[in-house]
């Protein structure tokens, strides 16, 4: 808020609406600003959430000079990694960024991903995890689920090759990967389920970190589900700890009724 003196010599306050958005390519799908506008309604300040699609993040951030922060979706995630002043430890341990926050010298940047996929699979039992695919996504998965049994698989096995070394994982052929507790798919939405031989059948929890429409076809092959969704929520919540100055690790006021909001705003509750 601004001060403002009148005429008159009364103070009067101006109170300014703060400035967030999503950005990516394509980006008209996002749930983003759904979830941070309930987030935004829930803790009672005045600020406008946009989305907008950007290929060249670097370009962007010099035409809009007034946004606060950023949630950085693909193909953006890398680009930011390498804009950001400073980051935080997850950010360097992935190369990823799906956090900027404006500071007095520039931009900081997080990666709350890895905190997202935690928190959509807290509730699962697992030891073996295995991680399909091997972009910026995959990365996150592949540091989120460190202390677990890991395994990679991935159609790009120059990459797969890359990644299996950089974070000790083994690669597996698919059928191997699909038998885990816990199988991340960062695979485009209906990718999965066009790879899976009809009439399997696996023990694990499919947790997708898709939710575009189709996203949920491979869950007929798994004892259970959690839904890209879930993940979205979860990295949004640290993406919002970030902005209002709490950090990722510490909790916003309110926070459990705040996800019951956010899962309503979603319509994930029924």
């Amino acid at each position: 808020m601004q001060p403002k003196f009148t005429a008159n010599g009364f103070e009067t306050v101006q109170y300014m609406t703060k400035k967030y958005a999503v950005i990516g390519s394509p980006i008209n799908h996002s749930k983003s600003p759904v979830i941070h506008g309930a987030i935004f309604k829930h803790l009672g300040i005045a600020a406008d959430y946009g989305s907008h699609e950007v290929s060249d993040l670097a370009g962007f951030l010099l035409q809009k000079n007034d946004l606060l922060g950023l949630s950085v979706t693909m193909p953006l995630k890398g680009q930011a990694f390498e804009l950001a002043d400073e980051l935080d430890f997850w950010a360097q341990r992935t190369e990823a960024v799906n956090t900027l926050k404006r500071t007095e010298t520039g931009w900081s940047g997080f990666n709350t991903d890895v905190f997202g996929l935690q928190q959509a699979a807290k509730s699962v039992n697992f030891q073996t995890v295995a991680v399909l695919g091997t972009g910026a996504t995959a990365k996150s998965a592949l540091v989120a689920f460190q202390d677990s049994d890991l395994v990679l698989w991935g159609r790009n096995k120059e990459l797969v090759a890359k990644l299996a070394g950089e974070f000790d994982s083994p690669s597996v052929d698919l059928q191997k990967a699909l038998s885990a507790d816990l199988v991340v798919s960062t695979l485009p939405a209906q990718a999965l389920s066009e790879l899976i031989p009809k009439d399997s059948q696996y023990r694990g929890t499919l947790l997708s970190a898709a939710y575009a429409p189709g996203s949920d076809l491979a869950a007929i092959y798994f004892q259970s589900f959690i839904s890209g969704l879930e993940m979205l929520m979860w990295q949004a919540v640290g993406q919002q700890r970030i902005f209002s100055g709490l950090g990722p690790s510490a909790p916003m006021r309110d926070e459990d009724n705040l996800i019951e909001g956010i899962r309503q705003a979603l319509d994930m509750t029924k």
